[in-house]
């Protein structure tokens, strides 16, 4: 019997470590979309309140069910077999793949099929998880390779993608990378079971010198090479917001872990680092109070939008 709560998504949009919260920023306000891979409807439920129709695809019968609530329609079946442009059309100005792609059999014939259903301008985002985070790459070291009922070894993931081959993956479906990130997650903090005590020394370094070793998922948004989206991509302020607030907490924990290692600092090093924190966050400041003014006037314009059409309709 199927869980369609099983993928539920409890989305929190402050939480810039989140494959969600992104997908919703890589999505302009208004905006026609097409979520692969539905679900119960979580990440609908926040397009509509921006604005935007939202279509859906999803396997299970009873998750499709209630994220018909959200959606302008819900395509029940298995995206492999189903004749998308048949029974949808119409093109979408977004396409998600979010956590999807790795339980297909064949993922790369599906995406270049998607293609076929953006706009001119339109995009696709996806999320994938990294097969060789630092936890499975322990896991195996001590002889295991257990799969769980969701995460990175999900029991019904069939593919399986690295730093290098998600990039080849993506170019071999016609993409370009607009934008991309990482969800991060230290080695004790996923769902795989790891002594960190009980790591190798040199294994242990080995991780510690590896950028890609915490990336527990890959976050990426594309477009077709030579499209439109590519020579002229469209500018996404909440993206813009969330690298900005990224970047904070990092240098928060740079500065905490300094604090950590070195806890004798002198005078003039302590007001060197005040110093550059204080330009970093009227920087910061500056940068996200304009993102707010911008997304205030898109609201503003929303707003003029649907009163325009109220007008226009018919009592």
């Amino acid at each position: 019997m199927s869980d369609p709560l099983r993928y539920t998504a409890h989305i929190d949009l402050r939480n810039v470590n989140d494959s969600h919260a992104f997908a919703v920023a890589a999505v302009p306000a208004g905006s026609n979309v097409l979520d692969v891979g539905a679900a119960d409807g979580s990440v609908a439920r926040l397009l509509g309140q921006m604005g935007c129709r939202v279509w859906g695809v999803e396997y299970d019968p009873e998750a499709a069910g209630m994220a018909q609530e959200w959606c302008e329609d819900v395509i029940v079946g298995d995206i492999e077999q189903l004749d998308l442009k048949g029974a949808l059309g119409r093109r979408f100005d977004v396409i998600l793949f979010l956590d999807i792609l790795e339980h297909l059999k064949d993922p790369l014939t599906v995406l270049r099929g998607a293609l076929d259903l953006l706009s001119d301008r339109g995009h696709v985002v996806i999320s994938l998880p990294n097969v060789a985070h630092a936890a499975l790459r322990a896991q195996l070291l001590s002889g295991h390779f257990s799969y769980t009922p969701t995460g990175l070894l999900d029991n019904t993931h069939l593919r399986f993608f690295d730093p290098t081959s998600v990039h080849q993956f993506l170019r071999d479906a016609g993409l370009v990378v607009l934008d991309e990130d990482r969800v991060r997650l230290p080695i004790d903090g996923t769902e795989i079971a790891v002594r960190v005590d009980e790591l190798d020394p040199g294994v242990a370094e080995q991780f510690e010198n590896d950028p890609e070793a915490e990336s527990y998922q890959f976050l990426f948004i594309a477009a077709p090479e030579g499209s439109a989206a590519v020579s002229d991509p469209l500018f996404l302020p909440a993206r813009v917001l969330q690298r900005e607030l990224g970047a904070a907490q990092r240098h928060i924990e740079e500065l905490e872990s300094q604090s950590g290692v070195r806890a004798g600092l002198t005078r003039d090093e302590m007001t060197q680092r005040l110093a550059h924190l204080l330009r970093s966050n009227r920087n910061r400041r500056r940068a996200l109070r304009s993102l707010v003014e911008m997304m205030d006037a898109n609201i503003r314009l929303l707003d003029d939008i649907a009163q325009q059409r109220d007008v226009g309709s018919p009592t």
